[in-house]
């Protein structure tokens, strides 16, 4: 009968009294010829507090390369508060330094310690000796199972989500990504979550809301003031940039200059936050086109309810 299961035979015994059904027989054609990964159930288990279980994983390769040569990026996210790191990577060798450096800035900046690191069996991972000095568990997914990493996992749809849609919105080549998804790990640490109760992971990593009073529009036109050393007296006060994200520990807005092509941080800068430079879609993603202040060309962004 083609190794029917043993319901299907006990209701075809209704008609076919003949057929024998013994529902304690073992076949091990069945087995080979049909066995399924086991179902996952949904996990109800919380850390208490922050640092008690981070869940790590590396995207990547990427097809396009950023404008500085990153092809990976490591995600940390941590459990209780959901709050989200990202590292961009140029190869995964460097995945090992960044994870030992995170614990040393966990246990001097929060007075805390990592006490759980789960992550898949990536040997970038493998850090037996530095688990063990620290005293943390190192809990791994097992082979081909990427939902048993699935928080971590989902957070990269998501942050990746936001960095397209970031992208397409400011008209501007991939090579922006490694930019775009640093932002977009930040606006997602700010907006609150009906899974901590509309609060938002910010808020509960840190105790009180994120200051979003100095946000701008990824991508938009922006105008930065020139340094007083590089100008004469006829030159002009402002070159045309393109605003791509805040510079870590430091209050300025991170730009890019479309006069000198390079990136900048500064603070004395005007933003047009519905205008945005264009980029010609048929270019190469790593071309920059060069652009001077009389030959620039600006689109509103589309209408949105966003």
């Amino acid at each position: 009968m083609g190794h029917p299961s043993s319901e299907r035979l006990q209701c075809m015994q209704s008609y076919y009294p003949f057929l024998r059904n013994n529902k304690n027989f073992t076949c091990n054609t069945c087995h080979y010829a049909k066995h399924k990964r086991l179902p996952f159930t949904s996990s109800n288990s919380r850390a208490l507090h922050s640092f008690d279980l981070l869940h790590l994983d590396i995207w990547g390769h990427c097809s396009k390369s950023s404008m500085h040569g990153h092809r990976y990026f490591l995600t940390i996210v941590d459990d209780y508060s959901r709050f989200t790191w990202i590292h961009l990577m140029h190869t995964k060798a460097e995945t090992r330094q960044i994870v030992m450096n995170f614990c040393t800035y966990i246990e001097t900046q929060f007075e805390t310690k990592v006490k759980t690191i789960r992550s898949d069996n990536g040997p970038e991972f493998l850090m037996h000796d530095f688990y063990a000095l620290k005293g943390i568990i190192h809990q791994t997914s097992c082979i081909e199972t990427p939902k048993q990493n699935g928080i971590v996992e989902r957070k990269h749809q998501h942050l990746l989500n936001v960095s397209r849609a970031l992208l397409f919105q400011a008209n501007l080549p991939p090579s922006f990504w490694c930019y775009a998804l640093p932002h977009a790990a930040y606006l997602i640490n700010c907006i609150p979550t009906p899974f901590l109760h509309n609060m938002s992971p910010y808020e509960k990593l840190y105790g009180h809301p994120c200051d979003i009073s100095n946000l701008r529009v990824f991508g938009c036109l922006c105008y930065i003031n020139t340094l007083k050393s590089h100008r004469q007296k006829l030159d002009p006060r402002a070159h045309p940039c393109i605003f791509i994200g805040f510079k870590s520990h430091t209050k300025g807005y991170l730009v890019y200059d479309l006069h000198s092509h390079s990136i900048t941080c500064s603070r004395n800068i005007i933003f047009y936050e519905d205008h945005f430079p264009s980029f010609h879609e048929t270019l190469p993603s790593t071309f920059i086109p060069p652009c001077t202040s009389s030959g620039i060309f600006f689109r509103r962004p589309p209408r949105s309810n966003c």
